[in-house]
């Protein structure tokens, strides 16, 4: 669980309500053989109503407790900075700063794909700042909500996620004192990829909730992604979002990439020729 003691300075990057914590309904306090009990309970059932019979969904706790997260004072501060910027949790935003750092002797940029009000857009900026100052970070999207919407994605139809702007964005990136970010406005890539056409790429961060829209990105920067890095789909696994979680299945045996399904809501493809 995340700390929330003031007593010193990673207690002083206190996360928000956002932030992971007990889940519902699991007792607050209680011996060990109780909250075991509770997980034992609610542990790998079946979900009701899934909007795919092909992918199956069930309420996922795993027994693994280390939390690297927690006293990490870097990690802590960006993420106060962000959080109620973004609708990815502390654990993913965990894994993308710790992605940053990992990717950091690949050649190339960061590209952010699908970036809403800019929060791990400013989180991986930030991490890049620190480990890989040479790195440019783009940030990609239309600023109108999800684009490519189709019969391949369960419940999302295009529209959604539209309460941002470029102004807002442009706003979060102004007053966090980076100068490594630029801002790219359009579908991606039919609209905006010719300004990044000669780029390359350590890491790519694919957050568009939808199958068509994060195969068009896919597509197009993994001829660009140097060997060693990565491409991190957001979403895979979530119950929205099966599009996401079908193009995950379908890239799992792509040649050249080793693929991870991580139980936090990742997919993770490392280039290794």
């Amino acid at each position: 669980m995340w700390s929330n003691k003031k007593s010193d300075r990673v207690a002083a990057a206190r996360l928000p309500p956002n932030a992971p914590t007990t889940p519902a309904g699991a007792p607050a306090t209680g011996s060990i053989a109780e909250i075991q009990a509770y997980l034992h309970n609610i542990r790998h059932k079946r979900l009701p109503g899934a909007p795919s019979t092909e992918i199956v969904h069930s309420l996922i706790i795993p027994r693994a407790t280390y939390s690297p997260w927690a006293n990490d004072v870097d990690f802590r501060e960006a993420y106060q900075k962000i959080w109620n910027k973004t609708l990815v949790d502390g654990y993913r935003c965990y894994e993308l700063w710790s992605l940053v750092a990992q990717t950091s002797k690949v050649v190339g940029d960061i590209l952010e794909v699908g970036v809403w009000r800019g929060g791990t857009g400013l989180l991986m900026a930030l991490q890049a700042r620190r480990v890989n100052p040479s790195a440019r970070i783009y940030l990609c999207d239309t600023f109108e909500g999800v684009v490519k919407a189709g019969t391949k994605d369960g419940l999302y139809k295009g529209g959604e996620h539209s309460d941002t702007s470029l102004g807002m964005v442009q706003e979060l990136i102004a007053g966090s004192g980076v100068d490594n970010v630029e801002i790219i406005r359009g579908i991606f890539p039919d609209d905006s990829g010719g300004v990044l056409d000669e780029s390359t790429f350590s890491l790519c961060h694919i957050d568009v909730d939808v199958y068509d829209s994060a195969k068009g990105v896919f597509d197009w920067v993994w001829p660009r992604l140097s060997v060693g890095g990565s491409v991190v789909f957001d979403d895979y696994g979530f119950f929205s979002c099966d599009g996401v979680t079908k193009l995950g299945n379908e890239l799992s045996s792509i040649d050249g990439g080793s693929f991870i399904h991580n139980l936090n809501g990742h997919a993770i493809i490392t280039k290794y020729r």
